[in-house]
């Protein structure tokens, strides 16, 4: 590396080593501000909208946002099992609104695509207009290439996806020539969001068309409502159970968080008991010799009586005595 280069690296490093100190001091004066959890839970929102803009069809967009707000919280330190799931609940509902905005802004600018085959039989499958109400008449059109004047065509069908059903639809010929036919088909649509493909029999082959753009056959995107909020209003269904799926996963890993603790809790509490119990055995210094053993003149035989030698003087105790008649002690 050439001398400049390497000195302005080093500058460059020197300064940024210079200003780690004041942002980890910043940042842990931060953490002790009630700001965290908001700061938290819309640094999660925002990550969630780059998951739906840039994966969007994965199933990452349904595992991870739980984990990325419970791992943001934590750094942010916020680890209290309460604090964890009432900032959960509001950082999941939060997520619930970022989706139901994303798709209501996706549904509201998304282009209109042209359906066909793969082999091109069926061309140019389209809704007109593309947005609308539950009044306008959507004009679905398809148009057939057949290769001459004695193809046989039949069973063209619409089949149309809305959010309370799908339905088939037979389509009309609007025109005809040796090599092309266009099929029509005029309907009002109740439902805000739709998604649409057609289907044909030429020559008896079946053929469908659908969306192309992207790496696998999908249904095409249309018509759609053009008002925002009835395009919301049945999202809000989905964002329901989006809210209740993460809100499960989150609190899931919450509890077992929560159990964890529970458990390496009770145990230091043992540890202290037995810990305890074994200072205070040692603070009572060796157990007394509590066994009554046979006096020296019993053991002789010179003496009939029960008697046994007192463990503290060792003196000749009757049997059925409680006490040393010589030094007192207590006998059990």
């Amino acid at each position: 590396m050439p001398a400049p280069a390497a000195k302005a690296a080093t500058a460059l490093q020197e300064r940024i080593s210079k200003l780690k100190k004041p942002l980890k001091e910043g940042f842990e004066k931060f953490k002790k501000t009630p700001w965290t959890i908001p700061a938290a839970i819309g640094l999660t929102a925002g990550l969630f909208y780059l998951l739906l803009v840039f994966l969007l069809g994965t199933c990452l967009v349904t595992l991870l946002p739980p984990f990325f707000l419970l791992g943001i919280l934590w750094f942010f330190n916020v680890k209290t099992t309460k604090k964890l799931l009432i900032a959960g609940l509001i950082g999941v509902a939060l997520m619930m609104a970022v989706e139901i905005v994303f798709f209501v802004h996706m549904y509201q600018t998304i282009e209109p695509v042209k359906a066909y085959s793969d082999d091109l039989v069926l061309t140019n499958g389209t809704v007109d207009p593309m947005r609308g109400d539950a009044s306008t008449i959507f004009n679905y059109t398809l148009q057939i290439n057949h290769l001459n004047s004695y193809s046989t065509i039949g069973n063209v069908t619409v089949r149309i996806y809305g959010l309370s059903g799908d339905r088939n639809e037979t389509m009309g010929l609007f025109s005809n020539t040796s090599t092309t036919a266009i099929y029509y088909y005029r309907t009002t649509i109740s439902d805000p969001i739709n998604l649409y493909m057609f289907w044909a029999d030429v020559n008896g082959t079946w053929y469908s068309a659908s969306d192309h753009q992207g790496t696998a056959d999908t249904l095409v995107i249309g018509p759609i409502y053009a008002d925002a909020f009835a395009i919301a209003k049945p999202l809000l269904n989905y964002g329901v159970i989006l809210f209740l799926q993460f809100y499960f996963m989150f609190g899931l890993v919450v509890g077992m968080i929560w159990w964890t603790r529970r458990s390496r809790k009770y145990r230091e509490q043992q540890l202290q008991k037995w810990e305890k119990s074994r200072k205070e055995k040692e603070a009572a210094g060796p157990p007394k010799e509590e066994a009554k053993v046979p006096s020296l003149a019993r053991a002789m035989g010179k003496t009939d009586e029960d008697t046994f030698v007192c463990s503290e003087c060792g003196a000749d105790v009757p049997a059925d005595a409680t006490e040393c008649p010589k030094c007192g002690e207590k006998f059990e």
